[in-house]
């Protein structure tokens, strides 16, 4: 903690002692950062590199060899993990003395300086700290006061938007200003409420721990230069991560001893989502005339051949100041690159060489990252059926997270219209104006009548026991969700899904909800109703009931989350992490990089960054895949290969052999275990399984010539389809979008498709 002001000058100690446990085990360029005397220094520290190991033995050399008081150094990082961790190697550093020096995160800090010095901007030392549940409440009560229209921004979008207004340093005022449609009215109005609440409850938020310690600097210069005179040495972690804000306290902190070392990776910027500026460290010797710039290139973590391709990928950038990593470890093996047909089979040769690499490596030692979140289900669904153990680090696992649950709500009424768990669910989601009035009364007549919530709805509007307005919209939810039952008696569960999204503009809701992050969400809808299809391809009986429960198999994790496994993430989620064997699926263009990443060049390079993180996640494994198609909305849709890829030198790539997921797992109806890999020999067999003899095709009765079908998919045709290759149509029901076709294919037998949902080509 920074203490009260002190008027005395430390004493450096005179030469620093050679053997001092401070300069142990340190590289030439470590060595260099950790004894920099005094000045701006940078530190850009590549993956891997040692840039903790930098901080901690600095601060030591710093109190045990130049004699700082540890009082007079302040150490900042972004996580109160990392803040754990340096403090208590410092401490294992300093021994017998006592770290009195303020280690911990920027906002942990900024609390310290507000609780002693907030009243000079009208803030007492007892403010409350209002965290997310407060800011939502508060939100939703300011709606109420300003009577917003149905339809518009949802408290927990609103909040997001005031969240990213402060970290932009934008007051209410400035947000005004720009307020030039409805949404953005409402948000200043909302914003400005809010303020003035928290104000009135002498409370505070997590963003207004950083900004409202810069009022304080700004309106009271002399505070700022008390604390700056008490932080004598200034050390930042992470510093390629810091947004606005930051940048601002760091450039408070070291303005009189201008002593201020910040250790970062500029090739590791990955979070301008959350605010971070990258030219917070590409311009620090800009702003630091006399700063001094250390590049530690030598790296622990990984193979020789994992760096080289990472290298070779990242140089590509333009915005970066420069390093070439280096390793005195074995060069190792070379890189996998897999060639998917499609993401299905993507996930099985994942999970195929995830069971060879298990002889050496356990599955706690591996890890799959993907860009989005959606690219877990696939994996999921395989890992669970060879019963191979994982965890979804950093989010809740794919039929768990919201937007799922909301449209497999839906179709679970749609089976069953007594569920009314799943009424309660929907019945106002996405807000149709059947408010928590009309459920209370809907409750009580359920309660009174001892029917389900359909029921007592149906019986609520016949008595005229609701208002008109609420009884009009009440009955028009009812009248779809009878058609929505009508059409389940033949329509695929993917078409119930498409009439759920387009009926309930699902995708428009998504984004008032999630404001910036609605396409990533729609990205896990696109992805239920590519498994809808599958289910549709790959079972020999079909209906709603079946997929329901093949969904509810895939959600039990009850036995695995009792144990470890192999860990799948994002790639965002995997920073900072390192694994003996990584995994990197989905490279692709309009996937990695993302397509909402495609209007800029300084977009594309934080993609780039972004695959160079996950790469040098990796230690001594790495495998990358791609597929040729991907399902987006139950559609196959093809995809050429990422541009990162021809980055990589092509000796250091390994082409792994293809495999198909009939082979591998079978149909999902049975219950059989993985196949036998323990006479396969070689890894490069276990991957080459192919699958079983598929049983002759039936016989087409001799009929004559099959009349022609207007949409051309007359039985007899040969087609060729983007997954299973050449097969013939045996038979046709349904028509339009619930058109279902029999194919048999060469080397997959007989299959229901569907063509609204997948690309088939008939043979002329």
């Amino acid at each position: 903690m920074i203490p009260p002001e002190q008027t005395d000058q430390p004493v450096y100690s005179g030469a620093q002692a050679e053997s001092s446990a401070s300069l142990a085990g340190l590289n030439p360029a470590q060595l260099e950062a950790v004894t920099h005397r005094s000045g701006p220094l940078l530190v850009l520290a590549g993956a891997g590199s040692g840039k903790t190991r930098v901080i901690t033995q600095r601060i030591a050399h710093l109190v045990l060899d130049v004699g700082v008081p540890s009082s007079r150094i302040v150490a900042v990082t972004f996580t109160n993990k990392a803040a754990a961790e340096m403090r208590e190697r410092v401490e294992a550093l300093l021994g017998a003395r006592r770290v009195e020096g303020w280690i911990g995160t920027f906002h942990s800090l900024c609390l310290r300086i507000l609780r002693r010095d907030g009243e000079r901007i009208g803030l007492s030392s007892g403010f409350n700290i209002y965290d997310s549940d407060d800011q939502l409440a508060l939100v939703k009560r300011i709606l109420k006061d300003v009577d917003a229209p149905d339809g518009g921004p949802t408290p927990r979008s609103l909040r997001s938007r005031i969240s990213r207004a402060k970290n932009a340093l934008q007051t209410p005022e400035d947000v005004a200003k720009q307020a030039f449609t409805s949404t953005r009215k409402l948000l200043a109005d909302v914003y400005a409420r809010y303020d003035q609440a928290l104000r009135r409850a002498n409370a505070v938020d997590f963003d207004d721990l950083l900004t409202r310690t810069i009022d304080l600097f700004r309106e009271h210069p002399e505070v700022a230069r008390g604390y700056s005179e008490r932080c004598e040495h200034l050390l930042v972690d992470e510093y390629q991560d810091t947004n606005r804000p930051q940048y601002l306290l760091v450039r408070a902190l070291s303005a009189v001893h201008g002593n201020v070392c910040v250790v970062g990776d500029e090739d590791q910027c990955i979070y301008r989502f959350r605010g971070a500026e990258l030219r917070n460290i590409l311009e620090f010797e800009t702003d630091h005339g006399d700063a001094r710039a250390i590049r530690l290139e030598q790296n622990y973590r990984s193979t020789g051949t994992i760096l080289r391709a990472a290298g070779a990928v990242v140089s590509n950038n333009r915005l970066r100041k420069g390093k070439t990593l280096w390793t005195e470890n074995p060069a190792g093996d070379k890189i996998d690159l897999h060639d998917a047909p499609d993401d299905r089979s993507e996930a099985v040769w994942v999970a195929q060489r995830a069971e060879t690499l298990e002889n050496r490596w356990s599955y706690e030692k591996m890890a799959v990252l993907y860009r989005t979140n959606a690219q877990s289900r696939q994996l999921e669904e395989i890992f669970l059926r060879e019963q191979i153990p994982y965890q979804i680090v950093g989010s809740v696992q794919f039929y768990a997270r919201k937007e799922v649950k909301d449209l497999l709500a839906y179709l679970k009424l749609t089976a069953n219209r007594a569920d009314d768990v799943s009424f309660r669910r929907i019945v106002n989601t996405p807000t149709r104006g059947i408010g928590s009035t009309t459920l209370n009364i809907l409750e009580h007549v359920a309660r009174t009548a001892r029917v389900c919530l359909m029921d007592a709805a149906e019986y609520a509007i016949e008595q005229g026991s609701l208002p008109a307005r609420s009884a009009g919209k009440l009955r028009a939810f009812l009248d779809w969700a009878g058609r929505l039952a009508e059409m389940s008696e033949d329509a695929p569960t993917a078409r119930l899904l498409d009439e759920v999204v387009e009926r309930t503009d699902y995708e428009a809701y998504l984004d008032r909800v999630y404001a910036g992050l609605g396409s990533e969400r729609m990205e896990n809808v696109r992805a239920l109703i590519s498994g809808a299809v599958e289910y549709e391809e790959e079972s020999e009986e079909t209906s709603l009931l079946g997929f329901l429960d093949r969904t509810a198999l895939v959600n039990d994790q009850d036995d695995l989350g009792r144990r470890p496994g192999v860990s799948m993430m994002t790639v965002h989620c995997a920073k900072g992490l390192e694994f003996p064997v990584v995994f990197i699926v989905g490279l692709e263009e309009n996937l990695f990089p993302h397509p909402m990443s495609s209007g800029s060049d300084e977009d594309i390079e934080e993609e780039r960054r972004l695959c160079y993180v996950a790469m040098t996640r990796a230690r001594e494994r790495l495998l990358l895949s791609h597929a040729q198609f991907r399902r987006t909305q139950g559609s196959l849709t093809p995809n050429a290969p990422s541009r990162f890829l021809s980055e990589i030198p092509e000796a250091l790539l390994e082409c792994a052999v293809p495999s198909t997921s009939q082979g591998f797992f079978g149909d999902w109806s049975t219950n059989n275990r993985r196949a036998d890999s323990s006479s396969s020999g070689s890894s490069a067999a276990h991957v080459a399984r192919k699958p079983a003899a598929s049983p002759a095709p039936p016989t087409v009765p001799p009929r004559g010539p099959a009349k022609p079908s207007p949409d051309g998919f007359t039985i007899g045709k040969f087609v060729r389809h983007p997954r299973f290759g050449d097969g013939r149509i045996l038979a046709r029901e349904g028509s339009g979008k619930n058109l279902k076709l029999t194919i048999h294919f060469t080397n997959f037998g007989s299959k229901k498709i569907l063509p609204s949902y997948t690309k088939l080509q008939v043979q002329s």
